[in-house]
């Protein structure tokens, strides 16, 4: 099997296996879920996939796939201009092993609170619509 793929929805994939988005201005960005434009990544360990996780988030943070997208109406990324700055990239990683690992973990941190922030939007927009809806149903005379 392959590591990275065109992903297809009756494909067989590793049970750590993410995907990376590979049409628009958000090339590049891994997923945990697949979308119809994009790659598979297939993992054989939660460590592998991680590694390849988080080095596919930095170069989608920092738009190191923007140099390798075409296309003049819907820019995208092939599959080997992909691969090659992702094995680039993981080949610097393994390197500063050490300084990899904190930046992944730092990485998860963020991105954990991130998701935190976004639950709480969610809910302070629910109580604001809940507020006005009370409003709404209250008799004339206490408006």
């Amino acid at each position: 099997m392959q590591k990275i793929t065109t992903y297809s929805p009756d494909q067989k994939r590793s049970p750590f296996a993410f995907f990376i988005l590979n049409k628009g201005m958000n090339s590049g960005k891994p997923m945990e879920h697949p979308y119809p434009n994009c790659f598979t990544y297939n993992a054989t360990d939660q460590n592998e996939k991680d590694h390849y996780y988080w080095i596919c988030f930095g170069l989608w943070q920092s738009r190191s796939f923007h140099q390798h997208l075409i296309g003049s109406v819907i820019p995208f990324i092939r599959l080997h201009e992909l691969s090659q700055a992702i094995n680039q990239a993981s080949e610097k990683a393994q390197a500063y092993p050490g300084t990899f690992q904190k930046t992944i973990e730092a990485l998860k941190i963020l991105d954990k609170q991130e998701k935190q922030f976004h639950r709480n939007l969610l809910l302070i927009s629910e109580a604001k619509k809940a507020i006005f809806a009370n409003y709404r149903t209250l008799p004339s005379f206490y408006r």
